[in-house]
This record gives structure tokens, sequence and C-alpha cells, in this order.
């Protein structure tokens, strides 16, 4: 299979609005929170000046895209949940999908299926249905998850320009970083990744728009035809897309 052509992020632009990028850091750390978040908490989760944050954090609560809670913190508001739904209907990625996940479930009723997409070092499950789990739980219905420990994470993070993934993972210690990126060469080349023999997955789209995965007891299981039906469902989600 031929390498994946590279997702290549927009220049940043030369007067890019600060206040406008730390606004939409903030709404993504809240819609991310297990928690309500509290102002300072957040300020030291993005290193940013509290007085910032708290004004910044002030303005999302007055738009409806935040609350604030009886204990003084912050929770994702009425408008973000809106504005989470228009999201997933604007870019039809679960629309496309759905009826084609279930299809790959009822295959292979023994496994997980799961559906998500890129965000920095975190994957976002858009699907994520363990077996004979009712598919209304499976709409974004877990936690973020870190990318270098999940086979959809790998194989997005394969897809980028292998200096955007050291700055990603700066800090990270040498040998752990020189197997990260041997694992995603890996992936480039074969199309697919792998992770600890639990999850498979594969790209959606080209360049990518997603990450298609298996997950559970894949022993059972010949890798090959695990490969080609995940590609099948994932080139029939892309046709979804494009049509």
């Amino acid at each position: 299979m031929p390498r994946t052509k590279p997702r290549v992020a927009a220049p940043r632009p030369a007067q890019a609005n600060e206040s406008l990028i730390s606004g939409l850091e903030l709404l993504q750390a809240l819609a991310g929170a297990a928690s309500p978040v509290g102002s300072r908490e957040m300020a030291r989760l993005l290193d940013m000046e509290h007085t910032r944050v708290s004004r910044l954090m002030g303005t999302l609560a007055h738009m409806g895209l935040a609350e604030r809670t009886a204990e003084r913190k912050y929770a994702p508001g009425p408008g973000l949940h809106v504005l989470a739904a228009m999201s997933l209907r604007g870019s039809r990625l679960l629309s496309a999908a759905l009826p084609h996940l279930e299809a790959l479930r009822t295959g292979l009723p023994d496994l997980a299926v799961a559906l998500g997409v890129l965000w920095r070092r975190q994957v976002v499950y858009v699907y994520f249905a363990t077996p004979g789990e009712d598919p209304r739980v499976a709409v974004a219905g877990r936690d973020l998850y870190p990318a270098e420990k999940s086979s959809i994470g790998r194989v997005l993070l394969a897809a980028q320009p292998r200096s955007e993934v050291r700055k990603l993972y700066a800090g990270t210690p040498r040998a752990e970083l020189d197997g990260l990126l041997g694992a995603l060469d890996a992936a480039a080349r074969d199309g697919w990744a792998l992770y600890e023999n639990t999850t498979l997955g594969v790209a959606v789209g080209e360049p990518p728009v997603a990450g298609l995965a298996v997950a559970g007891k894949l022993a059972g299981h010949d890798r090959d035809d695990l490969v080609r039906r995940l590609r099948e469902t994932a080139e029939r989600i892309s046709q979804g897309l494009l049509h």
C-alpha cells in the first residue's frame, strides 16, 4: 500500500489573533475535562496567565459556551452542546460512517469497533462500541485517549511530518520518542498500526480525516483479514464523505 499523504497544517498567519487562539484552547480543554475546572487549574493546565483565563472563561460563560458551578468552577454550557451537534452534522463524518461501523460490528461481534480523530496528542472517539453494547451509547461516549497508546492515534500521527510529531512530543525521553517514531514509520509503510496486539487501526481518507480500529482479543483473528475489513470499511466511509 502506498504511503499515506501527510496532512500539513496551515501556516500561522502573520498577525494571528491571540485572543481567539487562547479562547479556543480554553474551549477545547473545557470540553475534554472529566469534571468542572477552576480558572486557576485551567491556567496551570494551559500555561496561561490566570487573569487572562478568568476573563476568557467569563466571556465563554456569557456566550453560553461555559457555565459556572456553585463551586465557582466551569463546565461545558448549553451552547457548547449545540456547537458539538452542529459540528458533527457539518463534518458529515458520523452520518457517513454509522451504517458501515454497524456492519463491521456485525461481522466481528467479539471485537470493539472505534472511529476517532486526532487532536494534538489525544484521540477523540467519535464512536466506540464494545461487543454487545447498545449503539446509542457508542457515539462520543469515551474520554480523550493518549494518541501514542492507540492504533488510531498512531496511524494518524504516522501521516504527519516527523518534525510536527517531534514538536508534539517535545520533552519525551529520547528512547521512548525513537520507539514511537519507529512505530509511526512502520505504520506509514504498512498502512495500518498495531498497538500491544490488542488494537489494530487504519486511516480514513487521504490525507486522513479520521482513524478506524478494532480492539480486543485479536489473536483469534487473521490479521490480514482484519486489515482487509478495516480498509474496505474505511473506503466506504471515505466515499460517503465525498458524496
